[in-house]
Formats: structure tokens, C-alpha cells, sequence
């Protein structure tokens, strides 16, 4: 039997090499993992909802600063008006005064006066025409001052439409502002969600690892239901169990295999060579590394092998438990042989004699 799967394994060779430390399939996939992988989503959405919060606000205060110019241009149009209309008041009066002067006509001894005055006939025509032409003048300033409080009473209505525009403008801007951040606060309220989740589950896991490394001690002194009796806790399986569980927590690393990050095979070689046993680092040929055990015969310290191209190993501990380093985003920790993936995709074991 050993023969056989030693021979078919030959073809797949190049395809375990690549595999063994690859991520396990979706059907295993880490809720820890998947947690963080939302949480990187919601943190891009946030990204982006920041930088448009951040052009938004911009557009707000452009509209912001359009109603404050068009306020201030009301506030000084409406000065420009009322010096226009005391300034018609004014011309109006002059212009009045004189109208009753040149009524009076020769009635007015001063007006007479200065007429009378005159040198010469040319000299008369000229005074005469002098009076003529003040008047006119009177009411030319009449009209162009009439004319002035006409535009600025117009360019009043104007700036009152722009301010109302503006006004428009502004609370729609704001309601986009507001829109925005609400968005953004709703995404930081997820992400919060999701990262107090990962802390739950991160929690219950190391609750998990610890009650599964207690039962596999438990198992080591004892013995368990599924496998023969244990050997002693000087036994080299049992001395290697016990070193890899001086690394749960450690990170998966792609190609690892040392403290600062293990991949599942770089585990298992590091651990038995701290015991000086040495392990290839591919699981294709750590599954020729020792005789072959059924699963009713395992032990702690036998390795454990998952799907048909040995992708994927694990050290076992007993109790019908092992530990190993799973996948990308993971880290080493304890899991259950009876666990429906590990259960449907375990290829067999591999005890290491020395």
C-alpha cells in the first residue's frame, strides 16, 4: 500500500512542491480572515468617501464664499443707493431754486442786476445764455443722478436674485456635506464592528487553542479514544509536540520556517530539528519520512497529511487535534481532524522515527 501511493504521488510532484504551502480551499476558509479582509474594504470605502467629503466640503465653501461676496456687494449697493437718492434730493432742490429764479425772471433783482450789468449788447446775450445753460446743466445732473438710482436700484434686484441663488447653492452643498459624512461615519461604525468581531473571534480561538492544548496534554499522559496509547513525554513525538506549541500565534508566512513565520511543512521541519531529526521542506517528501499510520494509530508527533496532492500537513497532538500553520492571514493554531474539510480531505500519516 505504502508502494503504491509512493509511486502515484511521482506525477504530482512539481504541483506539491507549489501546494504545500498554499491557502486551503474556500470551503476552509478563516472567518478571522474573511473578517479582515472586510475590514481592508470598508477601509478603502473610507478612502474613498474621505476624499470625496473632502471635495465636497470644498464645493461648500466655494458656495460659502460666492454668498458672502454677493451679502457684501448688497450691503454696499445699498449704501450706493441711498447716497443717489439724497444726492437726486439735493439736485432736485438746487435745480428747483433756480426754476423759481428764472420764473422771476426781471422780477429778481439779483438776476436783473447781473443782466443789466453787461457792457455791451454781445456781453447781455452771453450773461443770458450763462443762465441758460446753468439751468440745463442743473437738469442734466438731475437726470444722469435719476438715471444712477435707476442702476443701482436694478443692480440691487439683481444682487438680491444672485443672493437667493447662492442661498440655493449653499444648502445644497450642504446637504451633500452632510450626506457624505454621514456615509463616512456609517463606514467607520462598520469598520469599528468588524474589527471589535476579529477581537471576539481572535478571543474565542485562543480559548479554543488553549482548551485543545490542555486536552491534548490530557491525551499525552493518558491516552486517547482514536489512537494507541501514548508514549511518554520523553518520546521524540511527544517532545516535538511539545516545542510546536511554543509557536501558536506565530504568522503563516509563505515559504517560512522559523518563529518569525511558518508555512505548514517549514513547522514541521523546524520543530523536529530542534530535536535533531531533519525534515525536508516539502510535504511530498516528509510523507516519505517515516512509516505509514492509520488514523486509528496516531500519535503525537506523527504528521498529518490533507488533500490528494499533499498540499497541505500538520503535526498531530492527540485528542483527535492538530496544530499546524494553514494559510495566507492565518496564523499557527490547533484544529480538529473532525472538522468537515480536515475530515473529508485527510490523505493519511506519517510517523517520524528519528
Amino acid at each position: 500500500m505504502r508502494l503504491t501511493r509512493t509511486i502515484l504521488l511521482v506525477p504530482v510532484v512539481a504541483a506539491a512542491a507549489f501546494l504545500a504551502a498554499s491557502p486551503s480551499p474556500v470551503a476552509h476558509a478563516d472567518p478571522i480572515a474573511e473578517k479582515r479582509a472586510q475590514a481592508e474594504r470598508v477601509m478603502m470605502q473610507i478612502h474613498r468617501f474621505d476624499a470625496k467629503l473632502g471635495a465636497t466640503i470644498e464645493r461648500f465653501n466655494q458656495a460659502s464664499s460666492r454668498l458672502a461676496t454677493v451679502r457684501k456687494d448688497i450691503k454696499q449697493n445699498i449704501q450706493l443707493l441711498k447716497v443717489a437718492k439724497h444726492n437726486l434730493v439735493v439736485a432736485q432742490g438746487q435745480l428747483g431754486e433756480l426754476l423759481v429764479a428764472g420764473y422771476k425772471g426781471a422780477g429778481s433783482d439779483e438776476a436783473a442786476a447781473y443782466i443789466l450789468a453787461a457792457g455791451s449788447f454781445s456781453e447781455l446775450l452771453d450773461r443770458v445764455e450763462m443762465i441758460r445753460r446753468s439751468q440745463a446743466s442743473q437738469s442734466e445732473l438731475l437726470a444722469q443722478i435719476a438715471e444712477t438710482k435707476i442702476e443701482i436700484e436694478q443692480r440691487q434686484v439683481a444682487l438680491k436674485e444672485a443672493e437667493k441663488e447662492a442661498e440655493q447653492l449653499v444648502a445644497r452643498r450642504a446637504d451633500q456635506k452632510r450626506r457624505v459624512e454621514a456615509a463616512l461615519q456609517a463606514r467607520q461604525r462598520l469598520l469599528a464592528s468588524i474589527k471589535a468581531d476579529v477581537r471576539r473571534l481572535i478571543d474565542e480561538r485562543e480559548q479554543r487553542q488553549a482548551a485543545a492544548a490542555a486536552a491534548a496534554a490530557a491525551a499525552a499522559s493518558s491516552g486517547g479514544d482514536d489512537f494507541a496509547p501514548v508514549p511518554s513525554n520523553g518520546s521524540l513525538g511527544s517532545q516535538a509536540v511539545q516545542i510546536a506549541m511554543q509557536y501558536l500565534g506565530v504568522p503563516y508566512v509563505w515559504g517560512g520556517a522559523s518563529p518569525s513565520g511558518f508555512d505548514c511543512s517549514g513547522l514541521t521541519m523546524y520543530v523536529y530539528a530542534k530535536l535533531g531529526v531533519s525534515l525536508p521542506h516539502y510535504t511530498g517528501s516528509q510523507w516519505n519520512a517515516g512509516p505509514h499510520v492509520s488514523r486509528s494509530d496516531l500519535q503525537p508527533g506523527d504528521l498529518v497529511f490533507f488533500t490528494a496532492s499533499l498540499g497541505h500537513m500538520g503535526m498531530y497532538v492527540g485528542g483527535g487535534s492538530f496544530i499546524h500553520a494553514p494559510h495566507t492571514g492565518d496564523v499557527v493554531k490547533i484544529s480538529s481532524l473532525n472538522d468537515s474539510w480536515y475530515s473529508s480531505e485527510y490523505q493519511g500519516a506519517v510517523r517520524v522515527t528519528g
